[in-house]
């Protein structure tokens, strides 16, 4: 016999037995459940009348309470009104209480005659006549007594003087309010529960049944598949699998195994799998890491080249400055003299000054020089990164304006502070700011961004609206006397002590292609404050 025809009999018994029991288990809960029903209804029963007697109290009670509080609040709002009332003159007081839209049904005017009789002009409803009770008359001679108001019912007596009565005499003001009786709810109907219907579970047995044999019939066609795709097929698997790891194949894959679930060497496949899915992914890391450290490599080679080219330009340019002073202020005094010497005549005096202008652009020019070669020791300190910049502009607007050119600023609220030097930091955006304006045409734009920076620290970004920089020379413009500018209108050295003073501060200077004016944008971004401090107190330290 098959292995297949044996687990088809042991299927077959397995339903066998388990409708037997299921049909045992269906009588018995049929007869649990009839009883089950009828306890349940008869407790609902009970219940229900208990909720109904406590519920036909409750709406007793709150109709008597709402009565009460209807009865003060109508009172409260008469004696409002009336107190309103009392400073008009009797024949104010009888119009207010004669007119039909007030809200009440009957209004009187009482006072005590010298009898002691009482006397009632009645108001309203005009033309009709009224007795007091023996109880209103009571009440009506203890407000004459006492001044305070009383409420028989309900109607309201309270006293009235009016304000031109030269005697004193006193009267009563009558008001009946009608205020309705209390409304007695409606009993609430308790609907009876129907008795208990006898399960029927014909239908719940069929379906049961009918749902057993499917489910066996699922359970053999399962253990089939289970029994090829499990143990058969991934014996298969590793075989093949084990042969191409022999032969230097990549990898090792079974399908349909689930690892730690199987025998011994379905768990052998699973880890060699997770193995070389995760050398896979580490190799895929390293590369990524391989570039990134590349990229890195190249953008510090070009900063040291960089750094190299200002150091070495700056010793011998540091060297020719100080050569060139000397002479250069003996002829500039020399130039000086002669143009104070008297007797000169008009040609010889320009060339003099000539000759002066000339010598102070030098002069200024060594500054410069020196000034770049120079590292100063700065006062570091705290400072708004919009400061800086509000310090910088005033310095070149008159270049802004002279061109037409319109100021355009991006400049967050949330800047983060920056370290070091604020009048340095100004010299480089001052710098950058000439260096846009020349850029631009007449009429155009330079933009300026200040933003924090995802490290937490500053980016400014300075744009023009100009041709840009070419991609051929972006490596040259931070060398010293480099310029893109006609003959006598740069030095040259902008760029380079720019660069220079946004490298003491711990930061970079880099120049890109405008995406907002299309010119050339030059970023300069800051490190953190709290880092570069740190860094800082250690050099001094």
């Amino acid at each position: 016999m098959s292995l297949r025809t044996k687990i088809a009999l042991g299927v077959a018994a397995a339903t066998a037995v388990l409708a037997i029991a299921l049909a045992i288990l269906g009588l018995e809960a049929k007869k649990e459940l009839d009883k089950a029903a009828e306890n349940q209804r008869q407790t609902h029963q009970r219940k229900l009348e208990e909720f109904n007697s406590k519920m036909q109290e409750q709406l007793d009670s709150q109709a008597e309470e709402y009565h009460r509080l209807a009865i003060r609040s109508i009172q409260e709002l008469v004696l409002a009104w009336l107190n309103d009332k009392t400073e008009l003159t009797q024949g104010e007081i009888s119009n207010e209480l004669r007119r039909a839209d007030n809200g009440l049904s009957e209004t009187a005017i009482i006072n005590e005659e010298t009898d002691g009789s009482l006397y009632v002009q009645v108001l309203k409803p005009e033309g009709s006549r009224l007795s007091p009770t023996d109880e209103e008359e009571k009440a009506i001679r203890e407000v004459l007594r006492t001044g305070q108001h009383q409420f028989v019912g309900d109607v309201l007596f309270h006293l009235y003087q009016p304000p031109e009565s030269i005697s004193g005499t006193r009267y009563v003001l009558r008001i009946k309010t009608n205020i309705p009786p209390i409304a007695q709810p409606a009993p609430l109907e308790m609907p009876q529960l129907e008795e208990a219907q006898a399960a029927d579970l014909g239908p719940l047995v069929a379906a049961a049944f009918t749902t057993l044999g499917l489910a066996m019939l699922a359970v053999f066609v399962l253990l089939m598949f289970a029994l090829r795709r499990f143990v058969l097929a991934p014996l298969g698997n590793v075989l093949e699998d084990s042969q191409r790891i022999v032969r230097g194949g990549e990898g090792l894959t079974v399908q349909g195994f689930k690892g730690g679930k199987g025998g011994d060497i379905e768990t052998v496949v699973a880890a060699f799998n997770a193995m070389l899915s995760e050398l896979k992914e580490y190799q895929s890391d390293l590369e990524g890491k391989v570039k990134s450290a590349t990229r890195t490599i190249k953008a510090q080679q070009q900063n040291l080249v960089i750094a190299q080219r200002l150091a070495a330009t700056g010793t011998l340019a540091a060297g020719l400055a100080h050569e060139v002073n000397n002479p250069l202020s003996g002829m500039l005094n020399a130039a000086r003299r002669l143009k104070k010497k008297e007797g000169l005549d008009e040609r010889a005096r320009d060339y003099i000054e000539l000759i002066e202008e000339g010598l102070t652009r030098i002069e200024n020019l060594m500054k410069q020089i020196l000034d770049f070669s120079r590292r100063r020791d700065m006062k570091p300190e705290r400072f708004s990164a919009e400061t800086a910049f509000r310090r910088a502009l005033p310095l070149v607007r008159h270049r802004l304006e002279k061109s037409n050119l319109r100021l355009e600023e991006d400049i967050r609220k949330d800047l983060p502070e920056i370290y070091g030097n604020a009048e340095e930091i100004g010299q480089v955006l001052m710098n950058l700011l000439i260096n846009a304006a020349d850029a631009s045409p007449d009429e155009g734009a330079v933009r300026v961004t200040i933003s924090p920076t995802d490290r937490g620290g500053v980016m400014f970004a300075i744009e023009d609206s100009g041709t840009g920089v070419p991609e051929e020379i972006r490596e040259r413009i931070f060398d010293p006397f480099f310029t893109t500018k006609e003959p006598g209108k740069g030095t040259g050295l902008g760029l380079a002590i720019a660069h220079t003073i946004i490298d003491n501060h711990g930061g970079t200077l880099r120049a890109e292609s405008g995406t907002t004016l299309g010119g050339a944008k030059f970023v300069v971004e800051m490190p953190p404050a709290d880092l570069h401090e740190s860094r800082r107190l250690k050099e001094i330290e």
